[in-house]
């Protein structure tokens, strides 16, 4: 067994569920290497999407969300491209994906694309994404209905996928990808003692935090 090194226990603890989710998505996504991605939030979830969808191969990988500081940091773990999607329509956010896909060169087909923030706008701009041969992965959560004109799958050849947790079979895989370095967990980890957990539990559900908090014994 590899030994993990200098990364705190604690920390592994993401890897029963941040880190292991967006895997799942990307094999039921059938991500091959050189694919084109699209990774809609990059929270406490999509921030190891797209380190994991580019670890695995991917191409060009384009994050989009709403938090300047998160897109930043995506531009240093396996982000090609960033848009900041405040104050933006589905429409507009199509668009400048549209203008990246034309500055590079790139294909109008065959995107594969993972939805991650569980909001309604979210959900939007990734269904005006999916577009010919392209895949949707559901993999963030919201309890609010869209609509969307499901001819179009027919139209472009295209599917939607919904994927829930991982299946344990698939976490050695990620912990050796851990291990190794492919993907970090340090800058997306934060460790608070368990004494703290109300205000903690608070915080969390005032605003999903940039760093996931792992609660640890108080000695």
């Amino acid at each position: 067994i590899k030994k993990r090194g200098d990364i705190p226990l604690a920390h592994l603890a993401v890897v029963a569920d941040a880190a292991t989710t967006p895997f799942q998505a990307a094999k039921r996504a059938d991500l091959d290497v050189g694919d084109n991605v699209i990774v809609i939030g990059v929270g406490g979830v999509g921030q190891y999407m797209v380190q994991e969808v580019k670890a695995l191969g991917a191409g060009t990988v384009i994050a989009i969300d709403i938090d300047e500081e998160r897109l930043n940091t995506m531009k240093s773990y396996g982000a090609d491209f960033v848009i900041n999607a405040t104050g933006k329509n589905a429409r507009d956010v199509a668009k400048e994906v549209k203008g990246i896909r034309k500055q590079e060169g790139l294909p109008g087909y065959g995107w594969k694309i993972f939805e991650a923030t569980g909001t309604k706008p979210g959900q939007e701009t990734a269904l005006a994404l999916l577009s010919f041969t392209g895949k949707l992965i559901i993999v963030g959560f919201g309890m609010q209905k869209v609509e969307y004109s499901i001819s179009r799958l027919m139209a472009f050849d295209a599917e939607i996928i919904g994927t829930w947790g991982c299946l344990p079979e698939y976490y050695p895989q990620v912990l050796e990808m851990v291990l190794s370095g492919k993907i970090a967990l340090g800058p997306f980890v934060q460790t608070r003692p368990m004494s703290t957990i109300q205000a903690a539990f608070e915080e969390a559900h005032a605003k999903s935090p940039d760093k996931r908090i792992v609660l640890t014994p108080d000695f």
